[in-house]
């Protein structure tokens, strides 16, 4: 009667360390692409600014901050950063190679009620890049498509506070 009850126990207690090694593995390896995404495309520098958002922020000495999110697909990062003269830049870097300097259009129509407008790819550091201006700080959903090329991002779910306050240290005079 022994032997089958042992026989049993450690076959349960086999199932029970395979499936706790399977979790782990799968938590580390989610950890490990999370933090592989502040160098997607190569780059350097990025840090965390809301992991929970896949927010990441870059600050250099000299220069304005920049935010960046990539893109669930891994096909794309969102930057949005803020100029000297207080408005904000936005780019969708894509992960595809291209020609310095080639530029790809396309006029598009996103709903039935409006004209199409160009979209512009333009080609910088090798990658196709997306740009765009505001005045202010972006509240709205942020997308564009050119060909294959398409994002679409909730900049209203972003804080802009750290672009914000780099921008008023930047501008502030000494009394």
């Amino acid at each position: 009667m022994t032997k089958p009850l042992t026989f049993i126990t450690g076959f349960l207690m086999l199932c029970i360390i395979t499936f706790a090694s399977w979790k782990t593995f799968e938590i580390l390896s989610h950890f490990d692409d999370k933090n592989d995404e502040l160098t997607f495309m190569g780059s350097s520098g990025w840090q965390w600014h809301d992991k929970s958002l896949g927010l990441q922020i870059k600050r250099v000495d000299g220069y304005l901050p920049a935010l960046r999110k990539v893109s669930e697909s891994k096909e794309y990062a969102s930057l949005v950063t803020i100029t000297e003269k207080g408005g904000y830049r936005g780019f969708v870097f894509f992960d595809q190679d291209c020609e310095e300097g080639a530029v790809v259009t396309e006029h598009v129509t996103y709903n039935d009620t409006e004209q199409p407008g160009l979209e512009v790819l333009h080609c910088l550091h090798g990658k196709l890049v997306y740009m765009k201006t505001w005045p202010a700080a972006p509240t709205e959903r942020w997308r564009g498509r050119v060909g294959n090329f398409e994002f679409n991002e909730a900049l209203n779910e972003r804080d802009f506070t750290p672009l914000q306050q780099a921008y008023l240290k930047s501008v502030a005079e000494l009394i």
